[in-house]
């Protein structure tokens, strides 16, 4: 049985989370199929990508986009558009996605959304969606947008994601709620990231890894998770630097690496 997920044993063992599903079979990922795959490997945590369509619908998808022959944006697409246009194995609902992971597996939300909306009009629908299926103890909200983090709900757990000037420049120009930080996202420690986005966990690259962050991640206690991880060499070197849980393409054999030499 699965238990909230503030009680898995992260000081016993680093979590393995599947980049958008297991795509090592050939899944296209953030499909049913990759979602599938990973359960079926016995990963312990999914990386799903969420946006919202023009109507409300929320969809897992990594670009802005949806095919080089389709410029439009996803949020301005409706969901019988998407529906009419796209395997819905390939590009499934939210939904779709809670009906086949509830209970079975934790879940790394990553809101994606590239939309101007409000944050709450997107965070709000999404949390809802993951209560309705009894997924909200059982999942982690994670985002570069801090704006998005900043309006989860008290008791939901998140992850800021160390973003870059450039990616906050990026949505800034297009946001109705654009944020305004005290110095460059760049010198700000991973407690002060958490700080102005109200997360209660971070995670970066393994290159993002200085010496001025490590030490704040380590004096602080933070709860660190790193990505992407591609190889046992860089999960060991994640490991070692206190990762507390990565996120990885390889999660069958992170998982049977760490079964045997953890």
């Amino acid at each position: 049985m699965l238990s909230p997920l503030k009680e898995y044993p992260f000081n016993l063992q680093t979590m393995i989370c599947a980049h958008r599903g297991d795509t090592t079979r050939g899944a296209k990922e953030n499909s049913l199929d990759a979602i599938r795959d990973a359960i079926a490997d016995g990963a312990e945590m999914i990386e799903i990508d969420v946006q919202m369509t023009s109507d409300g619908s929320i969809i897992c998808h990594h670009d802005e986009t949806l095919d080089s022959a389709d410029d439009r944006k996803v949020w301005e697409h409706s969901m019988d558009e998407l529906r009419r246009d796209y395997d819905a194995n390939i590009l499934p609902s939210f939904e779709d996605v809670l009906d086949i992971t509830s209970g079975e597996i934790y879940l790394n939300i990553e809101m994606k959304e590239y939309s101007p909306r409000l944050p709450k009009v997107f965070v709000e629908p999404l949390v809802e969606l993951v209560r309705k299926y009894g997924m909200h103890e059982y999942s982690l909200y994670s985002s570069f947008r801090f704006e998005y983090l900043q309006v989860l709900p008290w008791d939901a757990l998140s992850i800021a994601i160390q973003p870059t000037t450039e990616y906050i420049d990026f949505f800034n120009s297009r946001s109705l709620q654009p944020i305004f930080l005290p110095k460059r996202v760049e010198d700000m420690l991973p407690s002060e990231i958490m700080t102005f986005s109200k997360a209660t966990a971070y995670a970066c690259m393994l290159s993002e890894l200085t010496p001025e962050r490590l030490e704040n991640i380590r004096s602080r206690n933070i709860h660190l998770s790193v990505y992407t991880i591609s190889s046992i060499a860089e999960f060991e070197k994640a490991r070692s630097l206190g990762a507390k849980a990565v996120v990885t393409d390889i999660p069958e054999e992170l998982l049977k690496f760490r079964k045997y030499f953890q």
